[in-house]
């Protein structure tokens, strides 16, 4: 369900082949699940391990040198390949200078906790001027709700966190708000856009590491998925000598920004709060209390069909003659 301030927009059913538009799991158990997952298939894990610095050779990443917590030694570890995977501040980049392109600064700020003993209504999503208020179920029968700002209210909404998100919350359904708060309020502004050159002699980067964005349309995870499966494919290349390493690497970088750019792109425009389009606002009330249509309209925007199923002229001009025939 969407409501940007006209009214409830609601697509049911919204799945393919079995599949929910979206799901809600936290990284707890989201990631406890795929350590378990990668030491299932003969992966070896170190918890609390840290990595100080990458150790190289000629020019050439061979491994990293770290310790394990408590441990007053460290010890290296050398591969023929040494993956950064730890976010956008990822250590990995900044020692090999990863160059960063179509860069935009921080456009929200975000906070976000969860409640108990609130009804389930699946994903809404509000818009209420400069404020975005997203919900969703999650584990454990808990509420998440997420409050974006846009960035010059960041000092602002720090200052008083609660006071600012209950009030925002109040010019949402009072469903959204019942129930028990069970954690503290999570949040930052560090939410800086880029992609980094992913891919260098002897490493290559995935997820955050790679390609940082805000939060809006809730990409993260679903990139770094993306981005693990293609330089999968591509390390499988060079490793077999299907192709020079290098080669594949390069080819890698080319795919995951065919794969990410334009959603990359439509999440910076989102992310800016800025007021819903004339035209957006025409379909939004052409597509209303006509499910099948919304259904329809929403698979598209989300990547589920082709957009043209959807986009075209003849399907874009029968949903506005209906509209306005209602």
């Amino acid at each position: 369900m969407t409501d940007f301030g006209d009214f409830p927009l609601i697509a049911r059913d919204v799945e393919k082949d079995g599949l929910a538009w979206g799901y809600g799991p936290r990284r707890g158990p989201l990631d406890a699940m795929l350590v378990d997952a990668a030491i299932a298939a003969g992966a070896e894990f170190r918890q609390n391990f840290l990595v100080e610095e990458y150790i190289s050779e000629d020019d050439r990443i061979t491994g990293i040198r770290g310790r394990g917590k408590g441990k007053q030694s460290s010890a290296a570890e050398k591969a023929r390949i040494t993956i950064g995977a730890d976010g956008r501040h990822s250590l990995l980049p900044r020692t090999v200078g990863a160059a960063k392109y179509e860069e935009a600064p921080p456009l929200s700020c975000w906070y976000f906790s969860y409640w108990s003993g609130v009804p389930t209504e699946g994903f809404e999503m509000y818009i209420r001027g400069t404020r975005v208020i997203f919900s969703l179920s999650t584990n454990d029968n808990l509420f998440g709700v997420f409050i974006a700002w846009s960035i010059d209210q960041f000092d602002s909404v720090r200052s008083d966190i609660e006071g600012n998100f209950l009030r925002v919350l109040d010019e949402a359904p009072e469903r959204v708000c019942c129930g028990r708060r069970e954690e503290r309020f999570y949040g930052t502004a560090d939410l800086p856009n880029f992609l980094r050159c992913p891919q260098g002699p002897g490493w290559p980067l995935i997820g955050d590491a790679g390609c940082h964005k805000d939060p809006y349309l809730a990409l993260g995870i679903c990139d770094a998925f993306s981005d693990a499966e293609l330089l999968t494919a591509a390390i499988h290349e060079g490793f077999s000598g299907e192709r020079a390493l290098e080669e594949s690497l390069a080819d890698y970088e080319r795919r995951r920004n065919e794969a990410t750019l334009p959603e990359y792109r439509e999440n910076i425009e989102r992310a800016k709060l800025e007021p819903m389009s004339p035209n957006l606002a025409q379909l939004r009330m052409a597509l209303r209390d006509r499910e099948d249509d919304t259904r329809k309209f929403v698979m598209a925007r989300e990547g589920m069909i082709p957009q043209e199923d959807f986009f075209n002229r003849q399907n874009l001009q029968r949903v506005l003659a209906k509209g306005s025939a209602a």
